[in-house]
């Protein structure tokens, strides 16, 4: 990273831990659940970039699961009374992946008597009326907090979510270290990198117009659920989890250490598989949230294009912009024209 990068990148690690700190406390114990248990890179930078935090605050994650190896009974077990149920950060906290949604209002349901703090998520609700029933179980539970990590998400959570405690926190990914980058010793070959989205937030259509003379560079097109990233160590560490969900026994003490074990080796392979992906990459066009912050951890020059609600611009809007690698662009032509300037050297019009 360049050097004013790497100071931006610095404060907002430290803005970060701060907050983490008043919320959360230092020295704590804590439970982290909806652990990523799929072939996500950018739900697995988010895991990466949480530990890293949880290191800076000293604290001690005894209790590890997703949402089918959530056990309600074994979590009291695993944590003391003054422990923290911490919920994974992204951008699942709506209706648009209800499923996630069910599962942190479940937990709230299951522990009335516990701290919990839902870490740094983007907020989106379509159905007023599913909105106003996350903000009762939510909003009703004596000691929850969500974090939301960008100015949009707040407004949208003051209006939809009034009875839930918020903070304003930035994404937890930022605080992963990238391994650093040697200089080629000669311009990269390697075609630009398209990470297109091809699930429900996909919109910027960029994967159906990215072609080999569209830049006036060879191009490749991928998603992060890329068969590239499905190593035989990812494989093997889901087979744990996947005990746990059919197993209630898996989930239990005696093989606890290993099944939060499996998490790390889950989501380490994705993280492992995303840099390979960014390897020697002279550019990146993206519409995945965390494609872009990987290319800002890497020191990769990029552009990026909006999800189907706005996520990817509200957090640039918001501090991502400080990044000197990152550009945005409004339309798919946009961002093509500024990957065919930066391949030629030129300034985009």
């Amino acid at each position: 990273m360049r050097p004013a990068d790497l100071e931006t990148l610095a404060e907002l690690r430290s803005e970060t831990a701060r907050v983490l700190a008043e919320v959360i406390g230092t020295g704590a114990t804590v439970a982290l659940l909806d652990a990523p248990n799929q072939r996500n890179v950018g739900d697995s930078l988010i895991w990466a970039g949480e530990l890293a935090y949880f290191r800076r605050l000293g604290l001690r994650l005894v209790y590890v699961a997703d949402r089918r190896s959530y056990d309600a009974a074994e979590l009291r077990r695993a944590l003391p009374a003054d422990g923290v149920i911490l919920i994974h950060g992204g951008g699942n906290f709506g209706d648009l992946w209800d499923g996630h949604q069910q599962h942190r209002e479940q937990v709230a349901r299951d522990f009335p008597d516990r701290t919990i703090v839902q870490l740094p998520q983007s907020v989106w609700f379509e159905s007023a009326q599913r909105a106003a029933e996350a903000d009762a179980v939510l909003g009703g539970h004596p000691d929850f907090t969500l974090l939301v990590r960008d100015s949009e998400s707040d407004e949208r959570a003051a209006a939809q979510l009034p009875a839930v405690r918020r903070r304003y926190c930035w994404d937890m990914a930022l605080g992963w270290s990238a391994p650093t980058r040697r200089p080629a010793a000669e311009p990269s070959t390697e075609p630009v990198l398209v990470i297109a989205r091809t699930d429900l937030e996909g919109a910027s259509g960029i994967g159906e117009i990215a072609h080999d003379g569209a830049v006036g560079a060879p191009v490749h097109v991928a998603d992060w659920t890329s068969s590239e990233l499905d190593t035989l160590a990812w494989r093997l560490s889901r087979l744990v989890p996947r005990a746990a969900h059919k197993y209630r026994f898996v989930r239990g003490p005696v093989f606890r250490p290993l099944l939060n074990a499996s998490f790390h080796w889950i989501n380490g392979a994705n993280v492992r598989g995303g840099v390979r992906l960014y390897r020697d990459r002279r550019y990146v066009i993206v519409d995945r949230l965390h494609a872009h912050i990987l290319s800002v951890l890497l020191g990769v020059d990029h552009v990026l294009l909006d999800n189907s609600y706005g996520k990817l611009g509200a957090v640039y809007r918001d501090y991502s912009n400080r990044f000197s690698t990152a550009s945005y662009a409004s339309r798919p032509q946009q961002a093509l024209e500024l990957a065919a300037a930066a391949m030629t050297g030129t300034k985009a019009a």
